[in-house]
């Protein structure tokens, strides 16, 4: 069997600890761009150095100078200046799910731990079937998945951060696992709802 074609452009740097390179990271779900440097790379990773780390998320080109393409990766884990990074090898853009209608609006939701300890409020502002953007104070100290309280809704969904800074998130709505966890059979319904959804009496402007 042959061997598989490296998925990224840093092949040159595998199996060498003490290689480093100066890159520009993107994030495609923010657009942030940040100079960092990578290294201990090898097949299925590398590790991002950056002293604007914090500003990755999950989905994120790397860059080598002088390089005309982006070698895509996920960041699995963020400690000081330093991100864990593993190489893309699907074929499909990171960025695929996003491409759906979306609508600005202004509806007032409280967002939870799925145990309920720790609850913030905040104001969804861009909705489409599949995800939402929210604005709220304090979005970092929840865990990756999280329960949407609205009032137009009888049941909270579930959902999980795709990106998130301390006041601004994009998520992802787990709609499959509102049906299946909490029995409320009008997921793809609520799914427009919110999509459409026009709430004059939300005083929140955006930022």
């Amino acid at each position: 069997m042959c061997a598989a074609k490296p998925s990224h452009d840093l092949a040159h740097l595998q199996e060498q600890p003490d290689a480093r390179e100066d890159v520009l990271v993107v994030d495609f779900d923010t657009l942030a761009i940040v100079e960092a440097v990578v290294s201990n790379v090898n097949e299925w990773g590398c590790c991002v150095t950056s002293d604007h780390v914090g500003e990755l998320y999950k989905n994120i080109g790397i860059r080598l100078t002088g390089s005309r393409k982006l070698s895509k990766a996920h960041v699995t884990s963020v400690k000081g200046k330093d991100a864990a990074v593993v190489f893309s090898t699907g074929e499909s853009s990171v960025t695929d799910k996003r491409r759906e209608r979306r609508n600005d609006v202004k509806i007032p939701v409280k967002i939870a731990d799925l145990e309920g300890i720790t609850e913030i409020t905040g104001v969804i502002v861009d909705a489409a079937k599949n995800g939402c953007k929210v604005k709220a104070e304090g979005l970092t100290a929840l865990p990756e998945e999280v329960l949407l309280t609205m009032k137009k809704f009888e049941k909270p969904v579930v959902a999980e951060f795709a990106w998130r800074n301390e006041t601004s998130a994009g998520l992802r709505l787990l709609w499959d696992r509102t049906l299946e966890e909490t029995g409320h059979a009008e997921g793809a319904e609520e799914a427009a709802d919110m999509a459409d959804a026009d709430e004059p009496e939300a005083e929140t402007e955006d930022a």
